[in-house]
């Protein structure tokens, strides 16, 4: 004899079995298929799209950064020039 959470089911009868089935919609265990498809396809469209802008936004950085560099290397070195005591400050 099947059991749900230690009921036999023959013993909740139609009326139980029909209780079960809109208690299990209600909280979501149970949903229609055409329903669970269109909510999975709308999650991978957000996928989707959050995965372009990452791959967006990893570019920015890449391209933000090897200016950065580059802009500190600039600044050190006008630095180094004006600043006789540093290190490597020729003139």
């Amino acid at each position: 004899m099947e059991e749900f959470a230690g009921i036999a089911i023959s013993d909740l009868g139609l009326s139980g079995l029909i209780s079960l089935a809109v208690l299990m919609i209600m909280v979501g265990a149970l949903i229609p298929r055409s329903m669970h498809k269109s909510i999975v396809g709308i999650m991978q469209q957000r996928i989707d799209k959050l995965e372009e802008l990452l791959g967006k936004r990893d570019t920015q950085i890449d391209r933000l950064l090897s200016s950065a560099e580059t802009s500190a290397e600039s600044l050190e070195k006008i630095q180094s020039v004006t600043d006789p005591e540093r290190q490597g400050g020729e003139r």
